[in-house]
């Protein structure tokens, strides 16, 4: 059992640490750290004659992606903070509320990872398939200020894929410890329901 208490107590701070991780990714999305944000910088300035790079669609899709990941995030964090709350962390013995604050962490960081595997592939296939390349290099070229520059790496998407891989592990990691926590206090009541009928008799 202290194996397993150990084990919950590490397993739950690394939970907490993911979740932010996800808050982190959703504020780095749309920041110069993304060759994205250097790409859909150019459509806010051309709002009465359309991105000449046609990359309209794809800013307002990412906009949106970042508001959807950063609220996913939170709502991650919150269920990992009800975990604290109800001390899943260092209980011996779950209840009810344990359960519940364990499963739906679980549950909400397999959607979490999910959403961030469809939202980025779709930002990801925007970016290298609906992009006219060609058009924003010709831009970069010939500005008079060097104020954008052109990057075309994928390395947001890259670590989009990496963390929905961490949270899927973390959800999995949470129901392998519910399930062993679950064997461990039957063993425990079998245990000593064995020693109280002993003494009985």
């Amino acid at each position: 059992m202290k194996t397993q208490m150990r084990f919950q107590k590490i397993l739950t701070l690394v939970s907490l640490i993911i979740s932010a991780l996800c808050i982190v990714y959703a504020l780095l999305f749309c920041t110069p750290i993304s060759a994205m944000s250097k790409l859909t910088y150019i459509s806010p300035a051309y709002t009465y004659t359309g991105s000449p790079i046609n990359a309209d669609d794809l800013y307002d899709l990412c906009q949106t992606v970042n508001v959807v990941l950063l609220a996913m995030g939170i709502v991650f964090l919150l269920w990992v903070a009800f975990m604290y709350i109800t001390a899943s962390n260092k209980r011996r013995n779950y209840y009810v509320t344990n359960y519940v604050a364990v499963i739906g962490t679980a549950a909400f960081a397999a959607i979490t990872a999910i959403m961030i595997i469809a939202l980025t592939a779709a930002c990801h296939a925007g970016f290298v398939n609906d992009v006219d390349w060609e058009a924003y290099r010709q831009i970069i070229e010939t500005q008079v200020v060097q104020i954008l520059e052109y990057r075309d790496d994928t390395a947001m998407w890259t670590i989009g894929y990496i963390i929905a891989a961490i949270v899927i592990a973390d959800a999995l990691a949470l129901v392998y410890n519910l399930l062993w926590k679950i064997k461990l206090m039957k063993g425990e009541k079998a245990l000593l329901a064995g020693n109280t009928v002993r003494e009985a008799a």
